[in-house]
């Protein structure tokens, strides 16, 4: 009997470009995952591609979000000024920093879909309860709010609210959320791209610098913790070095340094379906 593979994607900012290598690797031996699951950017890159989009047109959307114009006449002429800096405007205000509709309507544009019921693969996103601290897993009903709930991290974008609930990044409650879909799948693949930082000659780090990786130290401990109950199957950790929150134009660098996980994957993945 062929064993069915589940895919999990954790959050990470830019550095969640990686998934698309992994996915591109999937489909390069052939795995099709029976369910995905996702945070924070996670859940962005897995829902484009439980819609039906490839590895390959998920990167070319994002190489043709993050083209830059070289002149004034070729910024004219552009179809979007800034790429992502044009989809993250700034609104300074009492709970956030950016506002993040033109991103999710970017999406909403790419996916095609509404529902999770509209999905080719189910896949479950996750979400934190503000005020319960609790988890909050989304399988069913209106996904793009679901997704923005998501990636909101505190601070930096406004909360979503679905119904009661006050919800923020996921990551604050389960950056790489592989137990969710255990009970789903033969084998498990967890993809964690946190990364690694190091000081930029001053061992002091900016405002956002330490917000940012305070939020990942939090992630990396609950994370370990997770490894030791029920790990999964495939561990991926991408070598992502010295790479930030927002720094979506370093999508080369972030491609070529998650090669090796990608090899390993493909070793892992083969060994462990025959």
């Amino acid at each position: 009997m062929t064993k069915t593979v589940g895919l999990a994607l954790g959050g990470g900012g830019a550095k969640g470009l990686a998934h698309i290598a992994i996915l591109e690797t999937l489909e390069l031996i052939g795995v099709v995952p029976k369910i995905i699951s996702g945070t924070s950017i996670g859940a962005m890159v897995g829902s484009l591609y439980a819609s039906g989009m490839t590895a390959k047109e998920i990167r070319g959307a994002i190489d043709e979000l993050l083209v830059m114009p070289g002149s004034i006449g070729e910024a004219l002429d552009a179809k979007r000024l800034f790429g992502w800096l044009e989809l993250l405007s700034v609104q300074v205000r009492r709970s956030h920093l950016f506002d993040a509709k033109g991103l999710i309507e970017e999406l909403d544009a790419l996916m095609g879909v509404t529902q999770f019921e509209e999905l080719n693969i189910p896949i479950k996103i996750i979400a934190a309860d503000f005020w319960q601290r609790k988890e909050v897993v989304f399988e069913s009903g209106d996904l793009l709010p679901a997704i923005a709930a998501s990636f909101c991290l505190p601070g930096i974008f406004e909360p979503v609210v679905i119904g009661e609930k006050v919800l923020v990044d996921g990551g604050m409650v389960n950056p790489v959320p592989f137990d969710v879909i255990r009970q789903d799948c033969d084998i498990v693949i967890a993809v964690d791209v946190l990364g690694k930082r190091y000081p930029d000659g001053d061992q002091l780090p900016s405002y956002f610098e330490a917000l940012f990786n305070s939020f990942q130290i939090a992630e990396k401990s609950i994370s370990e913790e997770k490894m030791k109950n029920n790990p999964p199957d495939i561990y991926i950790e991408p070598e992502i070095v010295d790479v930030k929150m927002l720094e979506f134009h370093k999508s080369q660098q972030i491609y070529q340094q998650c090669e090796p996980a990608c090899r390993y994957l493909e070793r892992e993945l083969t060994r462990l379906m025959t």
